[in-house]
């Protein structure tokens, strides 16, 4: 079978009559036209290869399976025709053969549906639903909305600062308790010296535009992005289009003047069709004073700088042992020109990097916790795949560091560490991939980057990412401060130290990129029903049970409430009330629109024998247990689902 992810370099047309052919070719039944219908044969593999293209999904190994049925359909055609020339060879003998070589392009045709089936109707996600359920329940809103709102600035509410603050807690133990990490928070203002020792004051910016009637500004590849692939839609020749897609992507291969060229040459408009303005870079950082002398200062655009001045009082805690694992996470500052995606792009943002500092010797090999996610496999696109437009493969991390895919133990240590805390957080591991840089989109640094992408409404998306920053950021400091950040290491044939600069190998996560893939990837509609939900993970959830009283009005019921409360309370199990009015049913539709696993259900036979019933948010099966053993019954499931249909039991 042709690979599909090859072809979309190809015209439609070319796609479709190659496909075609090889259906026609390999699918010769006594009745095609009933077997095959070209037209919708023609409508399934566009959107497949489409899909393809767009998602940069796997194909399932499908494909080999397919090309091994070709082969097998040639061989037994082969040998039907060496019968039937045979005139000593019995009727029964090629009866037999043709009934094997039926059977084998009945099964051929059967992949090529499946094949074309995994995508043939992708599952359409409502995002203006989920968004509405998200600022309906207040997990978020747009800040100072009561004065029209600021794009790029978001309030969390109760809900949203639950699953934040679970995030973060999950992070501190899957990293930084784990892996014995130092944790620092340093200042958010930073002095400006900083940031030209660092190169954010020369090179942090985007190339914008304006509408050159309503002053509006653009960023300037979203823009393009979004116009030309307008125009390939109109176009018979989409090659300069896509070279022009490829640049636009990668905004190091595209020079200013460039942009202005392409804007002129498509005649591009503003989206209130007017002329734009020349493109300019916009520095992203936002500048203010310190002091009242007015020293120049910025709000910090990420938390690396804090950990990289304080390095030589870090080693010195650290015994001046490497590896020194530095973590931190706070707020940083982006001047996004046009933010206009949610929680994916905002101007202040909560980050968690972590510095791992190491001897550049010991960097690439021997990592001695590599042995602990070896064996785990994780979608890799290497740069190699990128540039034979392939898509991604799940391989272990040994193997990818076999084949020199991985260069360093050390970042593909990260890599299996952070794919697990992603799967742990909710997030789906079939729309997990990291994808390896390509050499032309690194700092001149660098030495190998990858990206953590999550497959959501809005595409692949950036979650978290793992440079290796070799030691520039050291010796910038170094060089601006006359401060020698250093580190030594014993020479064992003259028996002295050595000083050196070390590497650092830096991973880096948007809490609020991974917090909106947890909730997307989380969000349900209960099966011929309109009811949504959030199926978050235990321990993400923003409250682990919900008390509901039966009757809101019946003082009977109420003592039962503040008991229940306070044994969840002592067990530090966060939980909420809802005594409002309103049928039972609603109120359980409520609290699984807030992603609360569990429901508490006090009605009249507690007042006999001390018993609630317990709602399970996912299946919304119930059962009944004593008042004395919510606590722990909560923690189990919390722990271990499984033991549902055991306490169900008992």
């Amino acid at each position: 079978m042709f690979n599909l992810l090859k072809l979309s370099n190809l015209s439609t047309k070319k796609i479709l009559n190659l496909t075609y052919l090889n259906l026609v070719k390999y699918s010769s039944f006594k009745e095609p036209q009933k077997s095959i219908n070209p037209k919708k044969i023609e409508e399934k593999i566009k959107k497949t290869i489409q899909f393809f293209i767009e998602n940069d999904l796997p194909d399932k190994n499908l494909e080999n399976q397919v090309s091994d049925l070709k082969k097998s359909i040639k061989s037994q055609g082969d040998l039907l025709r060496n019968l039937k020339s045979d005139p000593n060879v019995q009727k029964e003998k090629i009866i037999q053969a043709i009934k094997e070589l039926n059977s084998r392009q009945f099964q051929f045709r059967q992949k090529i549906e499946k094949y074309l089936n995994i995508v043939e109707e992708p599952e359409k996600f409502d995002v203006d639903n989920f968004e509405s359920l998200l600022k309906e329940r207040f997990f978020y809103d747009q800040s100072f909305s009561a004065y029209g709102g600021v794009s790029g600035l978001f309030d969390l509410g109760p809900l949203g600062c639950s699953i934040q603050n679970n995030l973060i807690n999950e992070l501190k133990k899957h990293f930084v308790l784990r892996d014995r990490m130092l944790q620092v928070d340093c200042s958010i203002l930073t002095p400006e010296i900083v940031l030209k020792a660092s190169g954010h004051l020369a090179k942090f910016s985007d190339i914008m535009v304006k509408d050159t009637q309503t002053n509006e500004p653009y960023r300037v590849d979203h823009l393009l992005k979004s116009e030309i692939e307008k125009l390939t839609k109109t176009s018979k020749n989409n090659s300069e289009f896509n070279e022009i897609l490829k640049k636009i992507e990668n905004s190091q291969l595209i020079e200013i003047n460039e942009i202005d060229e392409i804007i002129k040459k498509f005649n591009i408009k503003s989206p209130k069709n007017n002329v734009l303005s020349s493109a300019s870079p916009f520095n992203l950082m936002f500048k203010t004073e310190i002091g009242s002398k007015g020293h120049t200062g910025f709000m910090r655009p990420e938390t690396a700088q804090g950990i990289f001045l304080n390095f030589k009082r870090l080693y010195d805690f650290n015994q001046k042992k490497l590896p020194l694992i530095v973590a931190q996470i706070g707020k940083s500052f982006r001047n996004e020109i046009s933010p206009k995606s949610g929680l994916i792009r905002q101007r202040e943002f909560l980050m968690a990097e972590i510095e791992h500092f190491v001897d550049p010797e010991k960097k690439n090999q021997n990592y001695e916790k590599f042995n602990q996610v070896e064996n785990f496999k994780v979608n890799i696109l290497s740069e190699e795949a990128q540039l034979n437009s392939k898509s991604f493969r799940k391989i272990s991390l040994k193997e990818a560091i076999d084949e020199n895919v991985i260069k360093s133990e050390t970042i593909a240590y990260y890599i299996g560490r952070i794919n697990q805390f992603c799967i742990n957080s909710g997030i789906d591991s079939e729309k997990i991939r990291f994808r390896q840089h390509l050499n032309n989109e690194m700092a001149h640094y660098a030495n190998e980057c990858w990206d953590l992408e999550c497959l959501t409404s809005y595409g692949w998306i950036e979650c978290a990412g793992i440079a290796d920053r070799s030691d520039f950021d050291l010796k910038q400091h170094s060089n601006f401060s006359g401060l020698k950040l250093q580190a030594e290491r014993m020479n064992k044939i003259e028996n002295s130290k050595e000083s050196f600069v070390p590497h650092v190998i830096e991973p880096s996560f948007g809490i609020g990129r991974i917090m909106y893939t947890t909730l997307e990837h989380n969000y349900k509609i209960r099966p011929k029903s309109t009811k949504r939900f959030l199926s978050l993970p235990y321990h993400i959830a923003p409250y682990k049970c919900n008390i509901l009283p039966l009757n809101e009005s019946d003082e009977k019921l109420k003592p039962f409430i503040s008991i229940i409360s306070d044994l969840l309370i002592n067990s530090e199990i966060s939980h909420r009330i809802d005594d409002n009015s309103g049928a039972i049913g609603r109120r359980y539709w409520r609290s699984d629109e807030c992603g609360i696993p569990y429901a508490l259900t006090i009605d009249y036979e507690t007042l006999n024998d001390n018993t609630v019933t317990v709602r399970d948010r996912d299946t919304t099966e119930q059962f009944r247990i004593k008042i004395e053993d919510i606590p722990s019954i909560i923690k189990q499931l919390g722990q271990d689902k499984n033991l549902w249909q055991k306490f169900k039991k008992n």
